[in-house]
């Protein structure tokens, strides 16, 4: 079980956790910005300049990599933010315990590496593994820096270090790319970008380690941790479990098709919801032993992700085969039709998954274990069902568990908590009503219009869609209200940070 939370402490002061709230979303909503912009740049670039094959070799070791990834941070980092009452000495603490994991897994990848290339039956799969073993101990000198960061809603400083390290990473994987470097200059992208992050956390953060020391009350911090560790190895297959599968079974042109329709969709995607539990977990850790407060927060997060998540998955339906001949070009065709299929799940699954913020805010690390091992059950049967279809078989059989499982995950998510089913409902009714219209009425203009360039399509699919979302939304009942609080939250935005002056009369 996780820690309980702590009723006889003092009320939340909600005023300033709603200041650092909003003030954090408009770091983080920037930095997103910037990070968006730097990925696409990137899908746009790298998949002009490598095969589909690049991008299969190197998803066929990253699917290692992640696993092996699972046991860097043990679930401490999360702990960390989670824990109401932090020592400097228990993260001290913390930091060599993610040190010395960081160093096995080096070691154990290294050692590991001629078993992936037999795995895949490809020899030069020995090099690039042992290239990107380091990688766990590059990650594990600024876990605490990070989790800190985080924990004191610092997400300025969090945003520099990772927007840097993206940049950093881009630049050197298109420069290796010119330079003919193939899936190399991805995992040289990849390292040089992870020591970058890893440098500018350690500089920007307080946390400085001390020395280890016994007695400083880690059990139950230890004890969280696992449980999160344990849904995260759970967790893995649900996540690469279709790459390892598409690789083995349909080689990796096949494999590098998924990989791509995959990144492509999430990365606006992540890109939202990201930002949003960057800044909802913290706070809603701090509401543990408010259930009322804990509640309305939640319903605030969910509605507001899914006001943003779901029109854009919606859009991405519809312009699905123009967008990925625009970003990607004609030699991607064969992503098209994953892309469409999975983005059927992208329209509901990043508000589903907010579960897990709710469970672990909470301290229920042993609930949110069971939850991630039903869940991942029920995509592998999807993954194995639609496999002798190929990638596109895949992404069908994920999307139908997506939304049969959805219910009763919620159920029991929610069970014993302040938050209900008919909260979520509550919070995606109006834009999934919305988003749906929308992307009905944008489909029958697309049958409509003469055949003309993909790309000016996406702009007037694009210059239309918004604006129809919104009025749609803004007459259903109860929408002008969520319309008008949308434009409460970004007004200041515009106003403070982007320098524009916007009427009041906006505000109805």
């Amino acid at each position: 079980m996780g820690v309980a939370p702590d009723s006889n402490g003092p009320p939340t002061d909600l005023s300033e956790l709603k200041r650092k709230s909003v003030r954090g979303g408009a770091f983080t909503l920037v930095s997103q910005g910037a990070m968006v912009l730097i990925q696409l740049v990137s899908a746009v670039v790298l998949a002009r300049l490598l095969s589909p094959e690049d991008y299969g070799t190197i998803a066929m070791v990253m699917v290692v990599t992640a696993f092996a990834g699972l046991f860097r941070d043990l679930g401490l980092s999360s702990a960390a933010i989670q824990k109401a009452n932090l020592t400097h000495a228990q993260q001290s603490n913390l930091f060599w315990i993610n040190i010395l994991l960081g160093l096995s897994l080096t070691a154990l990848l290294a050692a590991a590496s001629p078993l992936v290339a037999a795995f895949y039956g490809k020899p030069e799969l020995v090099w690039l593994t042992l290239a990107l073993s380091p990688i766990f101990l590059i990650g594990s000198i600024s876990s605490q820096s990070g989790a800190l960061l985080v924990r004191e809603m610092r997400f300025g400083q969090n945003a520099v270090a990772n927007v840097a390290g993206a940049l950093v990473g881009l630049v050197v994987s298109v420069w290796l790319a010119l330079h003919g470097f193939r899936f190399w200059s991805l995992a040289w992208g990849q390292l040089s970008g992870a020591v970058t992050t890893t440098i500018i956390l350690f500089i920007l953060s307080p946390f400085r380690p001390g020395l280890p020391k016994r007695g400083t009350g880690l059990r139950d911090m230890l004890k969280f941790g696992a449980n999160v560790t344990a849904f995260d190895l759970v967790n893995y297959f649900h996540r690469n479990l279709d790459n390892i599968l598409i690789g083995r079974v349909w080689g990796t042109e096949s494999l590098g098709l998924y990989s791509r329709a995959y990144t492509l969709l999430m990365l606006p995607i992540n890109s939202i919801r990201g930002p949003l539990n960057s800044v909802a977990f913290p706070a809603m850790s701090r509401l543990q032993a408010e259930p009322e407060a804990f509640r309305t927060y939640y319903r605030r997060v969910a509605s507001m992700l899914a006001l943003i998540s779901m029109p854009l998955a919606a859009f991405l339906f519809v312009t699905s085969e123009s967008v990925v001949s625009v970003l990607l070009g004609p030699q991607w065709s064969g992503v098209s039709a994953i892309f469409t299929i999975l983005a059927t799940v992208a329209f509901v699954q990043p508000v589903i998954t907010l579960w897990g913020m709710v469970t672990v805010s909470r301290g229920m690390g042993r609930r949110y274990l069971r939850l991630g091992l039903l869940n991942t059950l029920c995509s592998v049967i999807g993954f194995l069902v639609g496999l002798p279809w190929g990638p596109v078989g895949v992404a069908v059989g994920y999307a139908i568990v997506t939304y049969v499982t959805a219910y009763p995950i919620l159920v029991y998510a929610f069970r014993d908590t302040p938050v209900k089913v008919s909260d979520f409902m509550q919070s995606i009714f109006r834009p999934a009503i919305s988003s749906i219209s929308t992307a009905g009425l944008c489909f029958a203009i697309t049958m409509l219009l003469p055949p003309i360039p993909d790309l000016v399509l996406v702009i007037v699919i694009g210059t239309l869609f918004l604006p129809a979302y919104f009025t749609i939304l803004y007459f259903l009942p109860g929408g002008r209200g969520e319309v008008l609080y949308v434009w409460r939250l970004i007004r200041p935005l515009l106003e403070q940070h982007l320098g524009l002056k916007c009427s009041d009369r906006v505000q109805g």
